[in-house]
């Protein structure tokens, strides 16, 4: 199923889901806002024309509900695809815990999960963040009663939960150490140590070629064989072998590969890397910066602390009291991994799967997120999300209402329509060749029915009919009260609509080749005549004839003759056209 943000405010439910994806067929963080470079006289009319503001950032935030930790993560997305933290929240609810034998979610955690969604709802709503994705790693996805505790979520908290595969869960959890750190060009060992299951990833900066999971987290490890306290070494020696069996075949992939480093994550990862910091006499401040583990302190820290009953080690300096069972299997994890791969290090890296769905947003809705940064108004955005869907020829409606504004401001002594014409001319221009999609012939007529029929937002029904009449007469005809789309329209626009629509007959017309050949228009305004210069540094031939065939029309609406000439830049105007 595809990935969708959840719209948390007001709650809409719409069902539980669960997602599986083929991870080769994942977009990459890399292809995020590539900036396409424009020939052929491709003018944008935010570029060239529109003052345009910055608009605010847009908010998103991702939930994890995994089998030991539920994470909150609020982030700002900045209109060029960055992101920064504005607020997070987590709660050690450990809802996988009692159930890995009977793969069942008690009661008692599913109803303190619930609780901490419902504060992480209501934190988000303060935030004002607009979406929330929130997904449920290993411990919901085995467990029998998992659909259950999905359904509580979208009805007690309004939340869809999606219980997400093992292979996306090491996908997202990649694209999230990628995002913090400079995998470069060589192979990377990555794994994350999770409460249910082990994410393991050899990649590099460019892509993962090896994302899979296995089921060996380390909750599920210590309840299914660590149960004596101090674990026996039998029990040591069981969860050894198993560790290994499963192991083995990744690791032997690893250990042919040439590894630049190792990178670990998660919440256990990171207190074990707290406690060595502790051990090496870090200070406070600085531990964020000490972030790492030798193989040499990971094997001491085991045989120290297997030897010892619980008690005991929830007494160790930095050991956070929730993580005290599965911290001995992290230890024998971390240490395996290193040892069969032969490398002395891992570094700990804060960002995972929860930055990973983030970066996952952003990539699915890069267009999106484009057209608010290039169309801060909402009307704007809504013109060019129906352009898209319509496959408009992008350059050439841009450049088309560009020269339909100039035309537009240059003759505002002679129209004298308000400002709001102005604003549904320009999206009239981008608009006007949308029905080519339905079919050359009467493709303006096939515009009028796409304007009129595209679910524009912002618009009241008669700026609408307006947007959709304007298209309808860029060519053939000219408005007839027999017409019927000239008949939905209040009688107040007839005029209106009348004048624009010679307008953009023109910037069409100045644009007939589609290769912006005419750069810009100017106009002088005298009694009898309107002189219209187009300003361009190649042959406009071809536009000078089209646009001298709408001198008719424009002689009807506007009361002038019209003569339109070529000024070639850096030389000076010479007339080639006399009046029609």
């Amino acid at each position: 199923m595809a990935a969708h943000a959840h719209e948390i405010d007001p709650p809409k439910p719409r069902g539980a889901a669960q997602d599986s994806r083929d991870s080769a067929s994942q977009p990459k963080e890399a292809d995020v806002f590539n900036s396409s470079t424009r020939t052929n006289g491709e003018h944008s009319l935010a570029d060239r024309n529109e003052s345009i503001r910055r608009p605010p950032a847009a908010t998103f935030g991702a939930i994890d509900v995994g089998t030991n930790s539920l994470h909150l993560l609020m982030v700002e997305i900045s209109p060029g695809g960055d992101f920064h933290a504005i607020g997070g929240d987590k709660e050690l609810v450990q809802i996988g815990r009692g159930g890995f034998r009977e793969h069942k979610l008690t009661q008692k955690k599913m109803d303190e999960a619930i609780r901490t969604l419902m504060r992480f709802t209501k934190l988000a709503r303060i935030k004002d963040i607009g979406r929330i994705r929130a997904v449920a790693t290993s411990a919901v996805r085995e467990a029998r009663n998992g659909g259950e505790f999905v359904e509580r979520v979208l009805e007690e908290v309004g939340l869809e939960l999606h219980v997400i595969s093992a292979e996306e869960e090491a996908r997202l959890i990649y694209l999230g150490v990628r995002h913090a750190m400079d995998l470069g060009g060589d192979d990377n060992l990555i794994f994350d140590i999770g409460g249910g299951s082990l994410e393991f990833i050899l990649g590099n900066s460019g892509a993962a070629d090896v994302v899979t999971s296995v089921k060996l987290g380390a909750s599920r490890l210590a309840e299914t064989y660590l149960r004596g306290d101090p674990p026996s070494e039998a029990e040591f020696k069981s969860l050894r072998e198993h560790i290994q069996t499963r192991l083995a075949p990744l690791l032997d992939l690893a250990g042919k590969r040439r590894l630049s480093r190792c990178i670990a994550t998660s919440g256990t990862v990171r207190n074990i890397a707290e406690i060595c910091a502790e051990r090496r006499g870090v200070p406070d401040a600085e531990k964020n910066r000490f972030l790492s583990m030798k193989r040499s302190e990971l094997k001491a820290l085991f045989s120290e602390l297997s030897a010892m009953p619980r008690e005991n080690r929830a007494r160790i300096p930095g050991m956070d009291l929730k993580r005290v069972d599965a911290c001995l299997p992290a230890l024998m994890l971390m240490n395996t991994i290193l040892r069969a791969v032969n490398v002395d290090e891992v570094q700990c890296c804060e960002s995972a799967l929860r930055e990973g769905i983030v970066v996952d947003y952003i990539t699915r809705h890069r267009k999106h997120l484009m057209a608010r940064a290039t169309w801060p108004d909402p009307r704007a955005r809504s013109v060019i999300s129906l352009a898209e869907r319509c496959q408009y020829r992008k350059a050439h409606a841009e450049h088309v209402a560009k020269l339909a504004l100039e035309l537009f401001d240059a003759l505002a002594p002679l129209h004298h329509l308000p400002a709001m014409y102005r604003d549904l001319l320009r999206y009239a221009g981008l608009l006007h060749d949308i029905g080519y999609m339905i079919g050359h012939t009467g493709h303006h007529k096939h515009s009028y029915y796409l304007i009129r029929n595209g679910e524009l937002r912002g618009f009241s029904s008669q700026e609408i009919e307006v947007m959709a009449n304007i298209a309808r007469y860029h060519r053939k005809e000219r408005p007839k009260r027999s017409h019927y789309s000239y008949q939905h329209l209040s009688e107040e626009h007839f005029r209106p609509v009348r004048k624009l629509a010679v307008l953009l007959r023109l910037a069409e017309a100045m644009d007939r080749t589609h290769y912006g050949v005419v750069d810009s228009v100017s106009c002088t305004i005298e009694k009898d005549v309107v002189r219209i210069a187009m300003h361009a540094d190649r042959d406009a031939e071809l536009e000078l004839w089209t646009t001298n065939r709408q001198a008719e029309q424009f002689e009807r609406e506007f009361k002038r003759g019209l003569q339109v000439s070529i000024v070639t830049t850096g030389q000076t105007e010479v007339d080639r056209a006399g009046s029609q």
